[in-house]
């Protein structure tokens, strides 16, 4: 009898689940939106990069991360590119908050000086790091659920040849974003990795926060930084799901058992 209930609520678990990825307007969502990751990938042709001497405007596109460590060793990020760290918990009478960015691999769409340019942040080699200021308007329920605004002072080397080339040019330009829409919930086929991005409170995903595609970044100079949600290659969407329900299954078990 005890296995049988204990079947049932792992089953029940796992379709609320479902149901919450697949119907999110129908849960009710909190004036809150807990620290976490926000996992991007730059648009083509959305990226370019005042360069002065080397060149203006130049244009870039994403290479992506593959891995990334959060604090509990490298896990996989798909085509994601680019992430900003969250530092602090956002809500109605706290709407401003401090956030980092902590990853950046571009590659320079067409070669300069026959070698393709790659930028990466000055803090992958101990430089300064890349800090500024989110602030995440709450509106009414539904999708978007508010507006947010953000501020980046970014530290990063331009290399030539590969990520790991020889720095030919330090910079800091300020990105800046206005009036992004903003929702609880996910956009289909995003990268969703639990306690990172997805299910930050651990029961569901009412304190989770993504942009609504594209965030456009920009700078007084021209350069521009375009992004949207970090997503997963088509076919291995199922099979991550299924991946993640299974873990979540397990949790459930574990808490009953103990």
């Amino acid at each position: 009898m005890r296995g049988k209930l204990l079947r049932r609520s792992v089953i029940l678990g796992i379709l609320l689940t479902v149901f919450t990825v697949a119907f999110p307007s129908a849960i009710q969502a909190d004036p809150l939106v807990l620290q976490g990751f926000d996992l991007f990938q730059s648009i083509p042709g959305g990226t370019k990069v005042d360069l002065g001497a080397i060149g203006d405007d130049v244009p870039f596109k994403g290479v992506p991360l593959g891995t990334f460590n959060f604090g509990s060793g490298p896990v996989n990020t798909f085509n994601v590119d680019t992430i900003v760290h969250r530092l602090a918990d956002a809500s109605p009478a706290n709407p401003t908050i401090p956030i980092q960015l902590v990853a950046l691999q571009l590659m320079s769409v067409n070669p300069i000086n026959n070698n393709f340019l790659f930028v990466t942040l000055q803090s992958d080699r101990g430089g300064p790091p890349s800090l500024g200021m989110m602030t995440i308007n709450f509106g009414p329920e539904g999708s978007p659920h508010g507006t947010f605004d953000s501020t980046l002072s970014v530290f990063f080397d331009v290399r030539v040849g590969s990520l790991t080339g020889d720095i030919v040019f330090s910079g800091n330009k300020t990105l800046m974003a206005f009036g992004e829409p903003w929702s609880h919930f996910p956009p289909p086929g995003a990268v969703l990795i639990f306690d990172v991005n997805f299910m930050l409170n651990g029961q569901n995903q009412l304190n989770d926060f993504f942009a609504i595609d594209p965030v456009m970044h920009t700078n007084p100079d021209n350069s521009m930084h375009t992004v949207t949600t970090g997503t997963i290659p088509e076919p291995m969407t199922l099979s991550l799901l299924a991946t993640g329900l299974a873990g979540l299954a397990a949790r459930a078990y574990r808490r009953r058992k103990a």
